[in-house]
């Protein structure tokens, strides 16, 4: 007996279903790198993130299901209390530290925006925002959608996670998305404890906050200008104008956001 696919939204990016307890996504070039990562994460014992089946018959990825609840705007109360923003900090802390001995195969392909930094340390997840995070019934929670990651530096993956989970929005933006204007200095400060950034990093956080934010419009400007259905939609959605307001607030906290790193 065939089992029933029941479709998943709210990426951008792919089309997803869900079959028993499993999900099947569409691959790209990049799908055999990030099953490597899937797989490492799983043999070393983290459970932040889906394990990876293959490839089923129709060419999808199949990946387990996660239970619980995605981070969906706007957001509810227990999505932006200061402990959710604390253990999301923490998690992304373990996927970092998890990819220990994790050597990508020679050649391997990624979805990236770019080429990799100089200062690569690790597979970045590059979108660990909260419509990427699932919120499981023991409490805990886990990353989805590892299409675009690639590798990076760690306070580049910081750096975005921070962005979205402070959040260094406006606080007309912040309130649509259900926050309720946020103490930004003090809840960065509070993200910048829970992952455990050494001084040099603190000390660099808003600005890399500030190119990260750089490198995600121009990015999508650039998939998108290449045709990338994908990037086409988000651009034509207004998914940019946002990111451009939140460089402007950047620059004006940025004396504040740095004082409460240090």
């Amino acid at each position: 007996m065939t089992q029933q696919e029941i479709p998943l939204y709210g990426g951008n990016t792919s089309t997803v279903v869900r079959i028993g307890d499993t999900v099947r996504r569409n691959t790209g070039p990049w799908t055999p790198a990030v099953h490597a990562l899937l797989h490492h994460l799983d043999l070393v014992g983290f459970t932040g993130a889906p394990k990876a089946f293959g490839i089923d018959e129709q060419g999808r990825e199949v990946l387990s299901f996660t239970e619980g609840e995605c981070g969906e705007y706007p957001l509810k109360e227990h999505w932006v209390t200061d402990e959710a923003l604390v253990t999301v900090a923490t998690m992304l802390r373990m996927f970092h530290d998890a990819q220990y001995g994790f050597r990508p195969q020679p050649g391997a392909v990624w979805r990236s925006f770019g080429p990799p930094p100089p200062d690569t340390e690790i597979v970045c997840h590059h979108d660990a925002a909260p419509h990427n995070v699932i919120w499981r019934p023991d409490g805990t929670l886990s990353l989805i959608d590892f299409d675009l990651a690639s590798p990076g530096a760690r306070i580049y993956d910081v750096a975005y996670a921070a962005w979205t989970w402070v959040p260094l929005f406006s606080d007309r933006d912040s309130v649509t998305l259900g926050w309720r204007r946020p103490d930004r200095p003090r809840r960065l400060r509070l993200f910048a404890d829970a992952y455990g950034l050494i001084p040099r990093d603190r000390h660099r956080l808003v600005r890399t906050i500030r190119k990260r934010i750089v490198d995600h419009v121009e990015g999508i400007q650039r998939m998108a200008g290449a045709g990338d259905p994908a990037f086409v939609r988000i651009v034509h959605k207004g998914h940019l104008r946002r990111p451009l307001r939140d460089l402007q607030l950047i620059d004006h906290e940025r004396p504040m956001l740095e004082y409460a790193l240090r």
